[in-house]
């Protein structure tokens, strides 16, 4: 399904952002209602589902519109009655296309176009295992990714990677291939704070053989705030093993897991940190969509 995309006197849109100015509600404060009622989104994507830009498409993005219809004082159905809905999806439904896992940011689409990456859907990701560091200045550093895969045909030699930041104002992260696998073409649109990577493999797999890969994604100041990591997954997995390293000198007094998965329900559990100044997450056969963890910063909280 391609990005979801309207103008700017779309019916959807001109409910939305009425509704908005009439409520004199700023977008944090919907932000936090919403994350309160367990149906989280971010305020990027309130501003784009406003301007037009784009609409709710994942599953878990149409499933707020109810919540929102009562944050804002609207009719039941104002809001969600001018949307589609996802088809349903069943065991061997297509894989989700990154239009729907990024339908707030159009530009993804694009970025993703620019790369030729047909190949990826021959490949089955077994694991993920991302490790993030946050500065003393509450900012994101870097993050270090491993992946397990299985080739599922002969002659795959590469595969895509996508790195975002909150802030697209930051400089998008830059990607660096550490074990058995290099950089190909790249590709961001200006703006969206969204960096497409191709990964050449160092040579064409066999079907059914496994390889393993490590690479990283450097940031540079101005660092992007921090206050979550999440990936999102067009494939399933057997095992997502997530870390966050804080600094000693920052650290979060509240951290969550979330997932919200294309055909299902989001979750939400409590995180502690370890005594290392980290938390882990560990996910077991994740589905198609959204997982990650956020966490609140003492001001925040307060």
């Amino acid at each position: 399904m391609p990005v979801d995309t309207a103008p700017s006197d779309a019916p959807f849109a001109t409910t939305l952002r009425e509704a908005i100015e009439a409520r004199g509600l700023g977008l944090g404060r919907i932000v936090a209602r919403l994350e309160q009622a367990g149906t989280p989104v971010s305020a990027a994507t309130l501003s784009y589902w406003q301007s037009g830009r784009s609409q709710p498409g994942r599953r878990t993005s149409l499933q707020c519109l109810s919540v929102l219809e009562r944050i804002l004082e609207l009719a039941p159905g104002s809001l969600a009655g001018q949307v589609g809905r996802p088809a349903p999806r069943g065991r061997h439904a297509p894989r989700p296309t990154w239009g729907e896992l990024w339908d707030e940011v159009p530009a993804v689409v694009t970025a993703y176009e620019q790369i030729d990456a047909c190949s990826e859907d021959h490949l089955t990701r077994i694991s993920y295992h991302d490790r993030v560091h946050v500065g003393p200045d509450r900012t994101e550093r870097g993050t270090w990714t491993r992946q397990i895969m299985r080739s599922e045909r002969d002659g795959v030699d590469r595969f895509v990677i996508m790195h975002g930041n909150d802030d697209p104002t930051c400089p998008v992260s830059e990607v660096r291939g550490l074990t058995r696998c290099r950089v190909g073409r790249i590709s961001s649109v200006p703006g969206s704070g969204i960096m497409t990577s191709e990964m050449l493999l160092p040579r064409p797999l066999r079907r059914g053989e496994f390889i393993a890969v490590e690479y990283e994604c450097v940031q540079a100041p101005p660092f992007p705030p921090a206050y979550r990591y999440e990936r999102r997954r067009r494939f399933s997995n057997r095992q997502y093993q997530l870390e966050v390293l804080f600094h000693p000198s920052a650290l979060p007094v509240r951290c969550e897991s979330y997932t919200q998965p294309v055909d299902g329900e989001p979750t939400v559990e409590p995180l502690d940190l370890d005594p290392e100044h980290g938390l882990l997450l560990i996910e077991i056969d994740g589905r198609p969509g959204v997982v990650g963890a956020r966490w609140e910063w003492p001001d925040d909280a307060a």
